[in-house]
């Protein structure tokens, strides 16, 4: 048996809310939600910031006196374990208050460091398995059959060699009682087995169906420092993503985390246990209690010991159904995606406090302001939004009508941020620190380097064939000087990420990540098409259409192998490329602020059909996700959903035999995904987030609560002035840049006395004692920062304004100025918050259409740009029904 050295230590039930007529124009792809179970290990020094909360607890393997010691197994000191095992702890940093999120576990205590072999995995001896369980005992004998295990018992699991491959099982597929079995029961009586089953040669598993290799969070190898201490990460699930565990149901707050810790001593009698075969001893079945050997056979098998050795963590969860009294009313809001966090805390108070379900369905910001002007039943009187409505930006002569006689009071309620997340683990651990500037951003999204577009193994000398020469050089992004002179450590970055954006567009998010690019000279002269210093260039399909280098040659051109009719031809032809508006005319990028994140790149792969019956394009090999939530959880799953492996036996959409799909999750080693999301979300799924340059600096300013306040400072008017929103050109030199604050906008003129009297009490209580830090209900979740003093003021006065509001008799000039917001600051508020206008009066609102506006002329230059990826679209959803979200926040 081969075996080395230690490696080093690693480091909603919610409802989308249609919009009735409007964004038509808008679609984008979504893709079903996958994860990744593996996490690693790091030193238990580098734990991160916030980690400890009042719920963390501390749970002993032998003399535990913790809450949970009565839950723990009997200890055999005659168990060969005994020795081991001992001294191990773990602490898991919270245990009451989950929801669908990450919590961290560091444990200590173990007699050595994970062990790799070269022949049976990288995670041989001594290392971690986790896995979540719904039985009420977790002493009882059957209390196994409740844990979420076995989902990765199938190929392209994610793990790669990670661990010795019947691990993953349920049991040893050698055992020979052919009538044994280690089923899964859900907590409302369904039986499956954990047995294969064989039909026309052809073994599928039917647990799989209630957990897969996309969906379930069973760790199977966290690794151990050279200390005996380490952390990971694990996720929680509720019962809206694991229904068949049924955690925070009204029967089973509780479930539990279970952490079964494996040695040096293998646990099982010959193939009952695990099919492992001893080199050292002519191959035949390991024995029980055979010291130094490979940590084979499932964690869950009866007839291993290693479930002897478990550790139970309670895990109180958040109630998932209803928690409003019978009979409470409902209100409906709509909007931004940065309110996900925030409502999730929120909305199980306020059904107490006030007696009303405030049902939070997030749409992107611009369908929720076309929303709010709207009339009839379903169109909600209360968005969340990070900018005003506009008339330049609605897309119909009725809705600019309708805001023209609509008294809208906006209340601030939340400050929180746009990040770069990510999740970097390579073969010598984890990274946590990256920085970024908008140029380097901009060259992600622009997909100008090969890692961002599609690409085939079969035509090698062809791919990225349609970017410059130094950008083909760029294997990572580490291998860009840029990268490398923002990050010292850039050489650890050893793999190309995998990029996650989230869909659709219309998110004031996302309009800010812009806004920060398009504040930093040296990005805007990387999209007009400048080169970077090492001579980088944006990718063609991102300049304007036609746009010609300084010798008078089109430089928004790319070499094509495919004709009319999609037929490969070895020599290529030179295909005009670019942006071009609705009317046909060029346009540059850096004219206006998107709010969606395009997909231009319109390379089809593989160029040379072989097997294959079809290409995937842009989108099929970096799909977006649903929205920031969702690319925080693809994200710590490490699960881009790339559909880029063809499988002859798959049906596709329409019904035919083959289709491009996913190959699975990153596998332990070799994980980098970078995600656009927000605070909240990054901090629910405990990401590392890039600290980035304010733009013209070289200054590098993480997204933490110093940072997002003193952002604050540079809060700037925006079409109404009472509305303020954070310009990354005006922030502090440690400021962080992409701060937002979230806006409660509440259309007077159309909701009624009731509804008012509601959103008032709303407001009142979200943003008072709703502004305290904390993981409990109705608190302010990780990842947000309070409101200022002077957004408090504004709160409240908007609150009184709205709940003391009464609607004017009929008049032919019921609005002056169409838009309005009452008590907005009280007289000798903070100037950089209100403003520095001396003409606009504290309280008062004057419509202007010169500061931060959504013209007529800039949504035309946003739909043009859509024109522009009709390349790879093709089949994509309208946004009503995209917005339709199928589970909770």
């Amino acid at each position: 048996m081969a075996v080395s050295i230690p490696l080093p230590r690693f480091s909603r039930t919610l409802r989308r809310i249609p919009a009735a007529g409007v964004a038509r124009g808008v679609s984008v792809a979504m893709v079903v939600l996958a994860l990744v179970g593996f996490a690693v290990v790091g030193p238990l020094q580098q734990q991160g910031a916030g980690a400890a909360v009042p719920s963390s607890l501390t749970v002993k393997w032998v003399n535990d006196t913790s809450t949970a010691a009565s839950s723990q197994p009997t200890r055999d000191p005659s168990s060969p374990h005994y020795a081991e095992f001992k001294n191990i702890s773990v602490t898991v940093n919270q245990t009451t208050g989950i929801i669908d999120q990450a919590i961290t576990v560091n444990v200590s205590g173990f007699a050595a460091g994970t062990v790799a072999s070269t022949d049976f995995g990288a995670n041989a001896q001594n290392f971690v398995q986790a896995m979540q369980c719904w039985g009420p005992n977790p002493r009882a004998a059957d209390f196994r059959e409740t844990c979420e295990w076995g989902g990765r018992n199938t190929p392209g699991n994610g793990l790669g060699n990670s661990v010795y491959f019947d691990n993953t099982a349920r049991f040893s597929r050698l055992n020979p009682d052919p009538t044994f079995d280690v089923p899964f029961r859900t907590p409302y009586g369904d039986v499956v087995s954990g047995k294969p089953t064989t039909a026309n040669n052809v073994t599928t598993y039917p647990i799989l169906n209630y957990f897969n290799p996309s969906s379930t969070n069973e760790v199977t190898s966290a690794r151990v420092g050279n200390d005996g201490s380490g952390r990971f990460d694990f996720e929680a699930q509720s019962s809206y993503k694991a229904p068949h565990l049924g955690c925070g149901t009204e029967a089973h707050l509780r479930c539990w985390l279970v952490i079964v810790p494996r040695g040096t001593i293998f646990g099982g009698d010959g193939y009952e246990c695990s099919g492992i075969a001893d080199p050292d001893n002519d191959y035949q079945p390991y024995s029980k209690g055979r010291p130094n050997s490979i940590q084979a056979g499932s964690p869950i098998d009866p007839k291993c010991d290693y479930w002897d050795n478990r550790i139970s963590v309670p895990l109180d969860f958040t109630p998932t159904g209803s928690t409003c009294p019978p009979g409470s009313g409902e209100e409906r809001v709509s909007g931004s995606q940065l309110m996900i966090g925030a409502m999730n805390s929120w909305q199980p108070s306020l059904c107490k406090t006030t007696e009303t379900v405030f049902n939070f369905s997030t749409n992107p910001d611009s369908i929720a302001r076309e929303q709010l002007v709207e009339t009839g039943e379903q169109s909600p009187s209360t968005i969340y939004t990070g900018f005003p409505v506009s008339a330049g930006e609605l897309s119909t002569q009725d809705g600019r009508d309708q805001l023209a006689t609509s008294t809208i009071s906006y209340a601030p309620v939340a400050v929180s941020g746009v990040v770069v997340a990510f999740y970097a683990e390579f073969a010598l651990g984890r990274q946590e620190k990256m920085v970024l500037s908008p140029r380097l951003l901009a060259k992600i999204l622009t997909q100008s380097y090969r890692f961002t577009v599609p690409y085939s193994p079969s035509d090698v000398a062809k791919n990225a064939a349609q970017l410059g020469a130094v950008n083909r050089k760029y294997f990572r992004l580490s291998d860009d000087p840029e990268f490398k002179a923002l990050n010292p450590n850039a050489s650890q970055f050893t793999e190309a990420p995998a990029i996650v954006l989230p869909g659709p567009g219309g998110a004031d998010a996302i309009r800010q990540v812009w806004r920060w690019i398009l504040a930093d000279k040296d990005a805007v002269a990387f999209l007009d098409g400048t080169p970077d210093p090492s001579g980088m260039t944006v990718n063609p399909y991102y300049l304007p259409f036609g746009q010609k280098d300084g010798q008078g040659n089109l430089s928004a051109v790319v070499p094509w192998w495919l004709d009319e009719n999609n037929v490969f031809h070895e020599t290529p032809v030179q295909k005009p490329v670019g942006l071009t508006n609705l009317d046909g005319t060029p346009h540059k990028l850096s004219e206006s602020p998107l709010d969606s994140f395009p997909k231009n790149d319109g390379t089809l792969m593989p160029f040379n059909l072989n097997h294959e019956k079809s290409r995937f394009d842009s989108i099929q090999f970096s799909p977006y996700s649903e929205d920031l939530l969702s690319a925080a959880r693809q994200t710590f799953r490490a699960d881009p959903q790339a559909k880029t492996f063809w499988d002859d036996a798959a049906v596709n959409p329409a019904g035919e035999q083959g289709a491009w799909v996913s190959s699975g999750p990153q596998v332990p080693g070799s994980k980098f995904v970078i995600s656009i999301t927000d605070t909240a979300s990054a901090a629910r799924y405990a990401l590392s987030t890039a600290e980035l340059l304010v733009p013209n600096t070289t200054t590098a300013v993480k997204a933490d609560a110093e940072g997002m306040t003193v952002a604050l400072k540079g809060l700037r008017p925006t079409s109404l002035d009472s509305v303020t929103q954070v310009d990354p050109a005006q922030v502090p030199a440690d400021g962080y840049p992409l701060t937002m604050v979230t806006y409660a906008g509440v259309n007077l003129t159309k909701s009624s006395q009731a509804t008012r009297f509601k959103v008032s009490s709303m407001l009142t209580q979200v943003t008072t004692t709703g502004q305290e830090p904390g993981t409990a209900s109705g608190q302010l979740p990780p990842g947000y920062v309070p409101l200022s003093e002077a957004m408090v003021k504004q709160a409240a006065a908007s609150a009184i304004s709205i709940k003391d509001y009464v609607a004017p008799p009929p008049t032919n000039s019921s609005f002056e100025s169409g838009l309005a917001q009452d008590g907005s600051f009280e007289s000798g508020a903070d100037p950089a918050v209100l403003g520095s206008d001396p003409e606009v009066a504290a309280g008062t609102d004057k419509a202007n259409d010169g500061r931060t506006k959504s013209s007529s002329t800039e949504s035309l230059a946003r739909s043009g740009l859509a024109v522009s990826l009709g390349v790879g679209l093709a089949g994509l959803l309208f946004s009503p029904l995209l917005f339709r979200r199928r589970g909770p926040i």
